[in-house]
């Protein structure tokens, strides 16, 4: 029905502006399609999110929202006003948002593809969070590189991206239709190079290569300063890449927390010292 009533819309268009010139008719679609544009707020518990609507899977990511991992949900709500979260795999948002409505919480995210990048940063536009959230179109790695991010598709808020690699995190290939270049570090080169906010909370999602990642960071990580992570671990737990996951985990001194909604992905680690 959707897909329907937005063919009806389009067609419309096309009709009403089929007597003017095609400048002013790509104009007057182009205005007619910001005005249709909209907004989606969501009510939390700490105060109101609001996205940019105007994407399909955009959308989807902020509808999403209210269906994700309880475990992840509780453990953004815990995190403290004072310290730093880094968003590693931020996509279009969602959790950098809902972390930064703690008003001294600082928050870093890092999305490596370009349009959910432009998105990303579009909703902390809107949310005027802009103070509290700085945005980096880069991607971690084990080491520093330029590569390229291997997409199936470009659309803003879809995921399912490999940097540097063509393998999922279910270990099945990548339906590439798109190669965008990018600029990959590991994060101990990158906390070197640029001294930014050193995390005391740390989100890695990305599809895939999370081991390297943490590989490249493991001078970063040990830091006792770092007191929590979660985790994308896909698919079976016993499998050896999830394995390899818990084992990294806790060669940096991080203990899983039992998860109360075992039918989602995320793992949170706390530092066994807390």
């Amino acid at each position: 029905m959707r897909l329907f009533l937005a063919n009806i819309i389009a067609i419309f268009a096309k009709l009403v502006t089929f007597g003017l010139s095609p400048m002013r008719r790509r104009d007057a679609r182009i205005v007619a399609r910001d005005l249709l544009s909209a907004n989606y707020p969501i009510g939390t518990d700490r105060g109101q999110i609001v996205f940019d609507a105007n994407t399909r899977y955009g959308f989807r990511a902020a509808w999403n929202f209210v269906n994700t991992d309880a475990d992840t949900l509780a453990w953004l709500n815990s995190l403290p006003e004072e310290g730093c979260y880094w968003d590693i795999g931020a996509n279009a948002g969602v959790y950098c948002l809902f972390a930064a409505l703690r008003p001294n919480l600082r928050v870093i995210a890092f999305e490596p593809s370009a349009n959910s990048y432009a998105l990303l940063n579009r909703n902390i536009e809107i949310n005027q969070l802009s103070d509290r959230i700085s945005a980096y179109c880069i991607a971690f790695a084990k080491e520093t590189k330029l590569d390229v991010l291997n997409m199936a598709r470009t659309d803003a808020g879809l995921s399912m991206h490999g940097f540097g690699t063509e393998v999922n995190q279910y270990d099945t290939l990548i339906d590439t239709k798109f190669r965008q270049g990018a600029v990959g570090y590991s994060i101990d080169d990158f906390a070197k190079t640029f001294s930014p906010s050193m995390p005391t909370h740390v989100k890695v999602d990305v599809d895939g290569i999370e081991a390297d990642i943490i590989r490249g960071g493991r001078e970063t990580l040990s830091v006792d300063t770092l007191q929590s992570m979660m985790v994308e671990i896909e698919g079976n737990l016993e499998s050896a890449r999830n394995q390899e996951l818990f084992e990294l985990m806790r060669e940096l001194g991080f203990k899983p927390r039992p998860k109360t909604s075992p039918n989602f992905s995320n793992v949170i680690f706390y530092r066994t010292t807390f």
